[in-house]
């Protein structure tokens, strides 16, 4: 019987947040549900953040993810967007922290290349190869699609990034140790 490892997949934003439920079993993947979550722009920012914080801990605790994966923040010219985007980056980390969770930050160059074979690629090229990876019927918008894509990276890693039965006593200790000197560091 083949081992399964589910991963909630997050494409951060306190606008937009796209969202993805991946089961891995085996070799194969399994989208469980996807989706962009979407605030209202005339919101507040602490407003959007307790919709987003409302909304992911159902998520959690619907599909009960082994992990959290989330794509890494890119360095932005304005503090204030920069400082917004963190605050909705910290959320789902938060939320699988206290889960004890696993926690796997992908930048978004090494999503774009382990999805579509380029860091540089396009939104359109990234919704295209989503979309054939899960046999969907039309290409997801964007946010879900880049939310599908850090699931890809994920489950495409080498070491799998939480322990389970794929794991070998070596990968154990290694990823122990990784996640102790992450606890030190912070």
């Amino acid at each position: 019987m083949a081992t399964t490892h589910t991963v909630l997949a997050i494409d951060p934003g306190s606008r937009k947040l796209g969202w993805a439920v991946v089961l891995r079993r085996g070799q194969t993947l399994e989208r469980l549900a996807s989706g962009t979550l979407r605030m209202d722009v005339k919101a507040s920012v602490p407003e959007r953040l307790g919709v987003i914080l409302t909304e992911l801990t159902k998520l959690f605790d619907l599909y009960k993810p082994d992990a959290l994966a989330i794509e890494a923040a890119f360095v932005h010219e304005n503090a204030h967007t920069a400082l917004v985007l963190g605050q909705a980056r910290g959320l789902p980390i938060a939320l699988a922290a206290a889960r004890g969770l696993p926690v796997a930050e992908f930048p978004p160059a090494t999503v774009k290349r382990m999805v579509v074979g380029s860091g540089r690629a396009e939104k359109h090229q990234v919704q295209e190869m989503v979309k054939l990876t899960f046999q969907l019927a039309a290409a997801p918008q964007e946010d879900e699609a880049d939310a599908l894509a850090v699931a890809i990276t994920y489950h495409r890693q080498p070491l799998p990034m939480a322990a389970g039965n794929d794991l070998t006593d070596a990968q154990k200790a290694w990823l122990a140790a990784t996640q102790a000197s992450k606890r030190k560091s912070a």
